[in-house]
């Protein structure tokens, strides 16, 4: 739903589900039933007992101000019995941008808590080009993208750092072993190469690949390792592309 979304006749028809649960328990308080409190509505019968526990519910077609208003009076209470609730829901951010912030949570779904954070933090700090000028609408459309984005880059992180952790035990490297750090990185890399020529030519990928060949020799290590971790992302990449996991 982009920015532009208007509310729904249902939508303005729904109170705050705080509202309802503390007017339930003011009406407690006062020791009343709903049907008790409905006579006091001046709203007698069975209607009666149905309005009060639509109210209490949170949903009643044609809410108006005065009804919460005719509710506390006849518990005996005022608005200051609600006035913090009516506060922290006026402290809210605008609805267009709660709806983006709820498609970016979305996006991260799924992934630890603290990797959902990562996401919702990169949202919030991360700006768009100087001088870029977008509407509301393009801003959503971007955030989310973005998120989506920063949330299945993590999940392929996730995905590569087992695969990595599994080639170590194989190779009966320790994590804290400084081999372990460059075949982390070497494994990133050949992961980013197959990611960039994935839709090219494979004569492409064969240039890419090749110019990793090179990468263990030059920082004066064993050939071995990375041979058996580059191996090791090449069949991980070609699974996540099998199950769709890198579109």
């Amino acid at each position: 739903m982009g920015t532009g979304a208007k509310a729904t006749d249902s939508d303005a028809a729904l109170l705050p589900k705080e509202v309802g649960e503390r007017l339930r328990q003011i009406r407690l308080q006062a020791g009343l039933t709903q049907t008790e409190l409905a006579l006091r509505m001046g709203r007698p019968g069975p209607s009666g007992k149905s309005y009060v526990c639509q109210i209490e519910r949170g949903y009643m077609p044609g809410l108006t101000f005065n009804s919460v208003m005719d509710f506390l009076a006849a518990c005996g209470a005022d608005a200051s019995a609600i006035k913090d609730i009516i506060d922290t829901y006026t402290k809210r951010p605008p609805i267009p941008e709660e709806r983006t912030r709820k498609q970016v949570a979305e996006a991260a779904v799924g992934l630890p808590l603290l990797k959902q954070a990562r996401v919702e933090w990169y949202d919030r700090f991360h700006k768009p080009k100087a001088g870029k000028r977008e509407t509301p609408e393009q801003q959503h459309d971007r955030r989310v993208r973005e998120a989506k984005g920063v949330a299945r880059a993590i999940r392929w992180e996730r995905r590569l750092h087992r695969m990595w952790n599994d080639v170590l035990n194989e190779l009966h490297v320790g994590a804290k072993d400084p081999l372990a750090v460059h075949l982390w990185n070497y494994s990133r890399k050949v992961f980013g190469a197959l990611r960039r020529t994935r839709k090219t030519r494979p004569v492409w990928r064969d240039k890419a690949m090749a110019k990793l060949d090179s990468w263990a020799s030059e920082h004066g290590l064993p050939p071995e390792p990375f041979a058996r971790m580059k191996q090791a992302v090449i069949v991980l990449f070609a699974d996540m592309e099998r199950k769709g996991e890198l579109d």
